[in-house]
């Protein structure tokens, strides 16, 4: 009888054995593209390959310089198989919307808010601008820093206005305005010495070029009201947060609303699904780990990284996280 029970206990474990075997058999080869080399996506990106190799060594994941909007590109043509996007050009991109040329549809996510970077609206006080909304209407003459051309904070200013306003760079020259597309510490300088009014960057705070401009000027940052965060969300791909007015003493007298773009984890839809769901589960996993390889990335929480994401969830990284409870 003995004999018989261990019999049938070896037989039931041998599907898993077999499956485990044929898994770790695959030795998947991987492409990342993250951001320049030594760079902050690069430093994540080799961490992240060498944590996959610790506790999957059959998935080997060989890490490339890429770029913000470049990433895109190559994922959705499946030239890599997966890389790091940021949530607003994701969404560009799917749709074929600038600054993309044709709709790449085949990207798919595995969770995202690995390192999140918030909008900072810069405004002088002595301007006497609260809003964004006052700039628009009162067609203000603003002398605006928004870093150089082509950069994420450059993006989603343009982009903001021509979408939700409606007004385009040459409105704001002809209003007499200019807009300065200069690196971000050229950006504190001409603030403090009043060759700009405004700056608009996208970072993480606490932004030292908010700090150093500060120093300078009496500065304050423009809040988001709720009608512009809902349009940015669903029109934009972005998040709601706030700034804390913590990180900035001096400037924020109260917490402001603002958008985020958040870094999610893009891949291929060809993607083995098996492949995808061992990544989000060895990344969830070890989520405490990721702070380590990067201090952004203790933005990643496993429980809400599936959600508000700006392209389908890889079908691998559907079935990680309702096994865990976290997605119905």
């Amino acid at each position: 009888m003995k004999r018989l029970i261990i019999l049938v206990f070896t037989i039931c474990l041998l599907p898993f054995f077999s499956y485990s075997e044929a898994i770790a058999q695959k030795k998947v080869k991987l492409s990342f593209t993250s951001g320049g080399v030594g760079g902050e996506w690069y430093v994540m990106s080799a961490g992240i390959a060498d944590l996959i190799k610790e506790k999957a060594p059959w998935i080997e994941i060989t890490v490339l310089p890429g770029g913000g909007t470049l990433n895109n590109v190559r994922v959705g043509k499946g030239e890599v198989e997966c890389g790091w996007g940021l949530n607003p050009f994701v969404v560009a991109s799917i749709k074929g919307e600038d600054p993309y040329k044709e709709p790449y549809p085949d990207i798919r996510v595995l969770g995202g808010s690995f390192g999140d970077t918030y909008l900072h609206f810069m405004a002088a006080e002595d301007t006497g601008i609260t809003s964004i909304d006052k700039i628009v209407e009162k067609k203000y003459p603003i002398k605006i820093g928004v870093g150089r051309a082509g950069v994420s904070g450059e993006w989603a200013f343009r982009k903001f206005m021509e979408k939700y306003y409606k007004v385009t760079y040459a409105d704001i020259k002809a209003w007499g305005g200019t807009v300065s597309l200069t690196g971000y510490p050229e950006i504190a300088t001409n603030l403090k010495d009043r060759h700009l009014d405004f700056g608009f960057i996208n970072i993480s705070p606490p932004a030292a070029v908010i700090q150093e401009a500060a120093l300078g000027r009496k500065l304050t940052l423009l809040p988001f009201t709720p009608k512009q965060l809902e349009f940015m969300k669903k029109e934009m791909g972005f998040n709601i947060g706030v700034i804390k007015k913590e990180f900035y003493p001096g400037v924020l007298k109260e917490d402001i609303p603002t958008a985020f773009m958040g870094t999610v984890f893009m891949v291929h839809k060809k993607v083995d699904p098996d492949v995808a769901y061992t990544i989000t589960k060895i990344l969830s996993e070890n989520a405490s780990r990721l702070p380590k390889i990067a201090k952004c990335m203790g933005d990643f929480k496993p429980e809400i990284a599936w959600k508000d994401m700006p392209a389908e969830l890889h079908p691998g990284a559907v079935r990680f996280y309702k096994e865990k409870g976290y997605l119905k």
